[in-house]
């Protein structure tokens, strides 16, 4: 018979089982207790031991979250490693861009980068040619790069107003446009695309409805006809449609210059004085320009939202409508290598004509400002042309009555001289709008600041106009 010692001190664990199963059987009452032995807290409160350590792990878990952890410090520096990172690249991609053109003309190809730092810095001194740009497009709404934080390069966004014009280079992004403002001076920079503008103003609008106001951060940003506010039912379909509009439309990388006025084109004096003033530039700007006649009635080509493929009106006018879509097709492709465009236009005596088009053109009006002056005028070439008289001075009327900013160029000067150097100045300036700094003419030459004298044969004929306005 086993004998059980009743001893009121603890028996080690370890030793009752090895006395055997009845001895563990007995001592495990005794552990018991002693398990939920009970302390007093210092508010008089009392608590079992396994209550108190839960506690106390407790509050050792809420002072380790209290305090950022390894982890959490490792993965802040590596999303800021990573933003550095994406932004030093952006800026590659970018600088790249800008010496693009003149490390092509030595034969470095794009993916070289492994060149010799001398031959470099000859690059850099090199003025060539600047290289046709992707496309280019004009702007129908506002934007300040300045205030966009989400450039990608910080303070490398382009800011530009409505109907400006930007050269497009290459894509960075689906948000992001690599290019440059069409202006004398203007750097390559980033330029935001139609799908982050539009995103832009949806999220402007959700700003506005929520504020009820029409002012916030992002219409500092962006600005334009795009519509703030939504239709209220009694507004017509033609001026929804209107307010949208898209924030560009794609156009000849350099816009064509064409010549209106004095009167209809078809007849002695129009002609005459526009083909003085062909000559004229054909001899200023050689080597240059492009001059070319256009027979198609461009006014069918109605303007594409970003697409070089004009949509065109149903019309039974003597050009069809393939052969107007094959004008401007050639005339885009005129447009890239990047020289002065002039078109010799049969069909266009009115800016309103192509004001619906894609071309974008430089409206150049050549006006005689006096009625008096341009009917002795047309009378004196005949009377072929008199018994025309009353169609060549309305067209002319029309072309008076027009407001100026229908026109990019007015020459309204008497002398021929005066007329040219006015056009040539302009056009000088825009082809330095057009060219990044430092590049030049293919011809050295014609760098030089001197006018080219017309042609004996312009001269005479603008010498009788010159006669009946003096």
């Amino acid at each position: 018979m086993v004998q059980v010692k009743m001893s009121k001190s603890p028996v080690d664990p370890l030793s009752a089982v090895e006395t055997g199963s009845q001895s563990h059987y007995f001592q495990l009452p005794r552990k018991l207790p002693k398990r939920k032995s009970r302390f007093k807290r210092s508010d008089g409160s009392t608590s079992s031991d396994t209550t108190s350590s839960f506690i106390k792990r407790q509050g050792s878990a809420d002072s380790y979250t209290s305090r950022p952890s390894d982890s959490d410090l490792s993965a802040e520096e590596d999303r800021e490693a990573y933003r550095r990172e994406a932004e030093r690249q952006a800026q590659l991609q970018l600088d790249r861009a800008k010496v693009k053109n003149k490390t092509e003309v030595i034969g470095l190809n794009r993916g070289e980068t492994c060149f010799n730092h001398n031959t470099f810095l000859n690059v850099l001194q090199i003025s060539p040619q600047s290289k046709p740009v992707a496309f280019a497009v004009k702007t129908n709404v506002s934007y300040c790069g300045a205030l966009d934080e989400d450039c990608p390069v910080q303070g490398a966004a382009v800011n530009f107003d409505a109907k400006d014009f930007l050269h497009i280079k290459e894509k960075y992004n689906n948000d992001w446009w690599i290019g440059r403002l069409v202006k004398e001076g203007a750097d390559i920079t980033f330029i935001p695309s139609p799908l982050r503008l539009e995103a832009m103003r949806l999220k402007q609008e959700q700003k506005q409805r929520k504020t009820g106001g029409n002012s916030s951060s992002l219409g500092d940003m962006v600005t334009g006809n795009w519509r703030t506010t939504p239709p209220s039912a009694g507004e017509s379909k033609q001026k929804q449609k209107q307010e949208h509009v898209p924030p560009y439309d794609v156009v000849p990388s350099m816009r064509p210059v064409v010549l209106v006025g004095p009167s209809l084109k078809g007849y002695e004096v129009t002609d005459m004085m526009q083909k003085a003033l062909f000559d004229f530039l054909k001899h200023r700007f050689e080597g240059r320009i492009s001059i070319t006649r256009v027979t198609a009635d461009l006014s069918l080509a109605k303007r594409s939202v970003l697409n070089k493929r004009p949509i065109m009106e149903r019309s039974n006018a003597r050009s069809s409508l393939a052969e107007v879509q094959s004008e401007i097709e050639r005339i885009f492709e005129l447009a890239k290598t990047l020289q002065l465009v002039v078109l010799d236009a049969d069909t266009i005596n009115h800016p309103a004509q192509l004001a619906k088009t894609s071309l974008a053109p430089i409206v150049v009006y050549v006006k005689v400002s006096s009625p008096k002056v341009l009917q002795r005028l047309i009378k004196s070439r005949g009377k072929s042309q008199s018994k025309h008289l009353n169609v060549q001075m309305m067209a002319a009327d029309k072309l008076s009555q027009c407001p100026p900013d229908m026109f990019d160029v007015i020459l309204d000067e008497n002398q021929l001289e005066d007329a040219c150097e006015h056009l040539s100045e302009y056009l000088e300036v825009y082809w330095r709008a057009t060219h990044l700094p430092g590049t030049t003419p293919l011809n050295p030459l014609l760098d030089q600041n001197l006018m080219t004298p017309p042609s004996a044969l312009s001269s005479l004929q603008f010498s009788e106009t010159q006669g009946l306005i003096e």
